[in-house]
């Protein structure tokens, strides 16, 4: 079985449009999490195997959806496009979507943690996805970092790399550290899985490294 169902603030004219009136003035992501959450407090996820949640700004191949699917893994794709399958949901987010600056960072961490590495569309063209960059929301994320477990040394290393794959800015990547480092001084409290993640992180880098080697 699979439906579509279009999620949005105020009323759209399509069909199985689920409106949830969330303030405006919340963060963009926090927003996603509780209009999802809303969504699927309503229409249930017995019955179905995945969720697949799609930002209405994606661009996506005709074979995205099936090409995610052949992984065979508990997540894949990227935030924008993503794909969970209902046990993860219910046994590893606890039937809860996150409602957070880092919602698809958090899933994809707590999949990681558990030792499945999301794998991402490698069909043909590979599908752009808007980028966005904010301040504020780039700090969340270097908080993040740290609560999901991400030694520093590893992000010490792999920011360089971001910047010449230009999936990050420099401003960015100043904004991911000063709140990693925030995060650290503060002491916050760590995700209970985050040891689980440093190491399958860490193994991962590594594992690539050797494979270029």
């Amino acid at each position: 079985m699979q439906d579509v169902y279009v999620v949005s603030a105020s009323p759209v004219p399509v069909e199985n449009n689920i409106v949830v009136p969330v303030p405006q003035s919340f963060p963009l992501p926090v927003r996603v999490g509780v209009s999802i959450n809303k969504a699927l407090e309503r229409v249930g996820t017995q019955g179905y195997t995945h969720i697949f949640k799609v930002d209405s700004d994606a661009k996506l191949p005709l074979d995205y959806l099936v090409n995610l699917l052949s992984k065979c893994k508990p997540v894949a794709g990227r935030g924008v496009a993503l794909l969970i399958s209902i046990k993860f949901f219910h046994e590893f987010l606890k039937g809860k979507y996150p409602v957070n600056y880092c919602d698809d960072g958090y899933i994809a961490a707590v999949s990681i943690a558990h030792g499945w590495w999301p794998p991402e569309y490698d069909g043909g063209s590979f599908p752009l996805f808007p980028v966005i960059h904010q301040r504020q929301r780039e700090y969340a994320y270097g908080c993040e970092y740290y609560k999901w477990g991400l030694p520093l040394p590893l992000f010490i290393f792999m920011t360089p790399v971001l910047l010449v794959t230009k999936q990050r800015d420099l401003r960015s990547v100043v904004y991911n550290l000063a709140g990693y480092l925030s995060a650290l001084l503060r002491r916050e409290k760590r995700y209970p899985w985050w040891r689980s993640y440093s190491y399958h992180r860490t193994k991962h880098i590594v594992s690539s490294i050797v494979q270029i080697l």
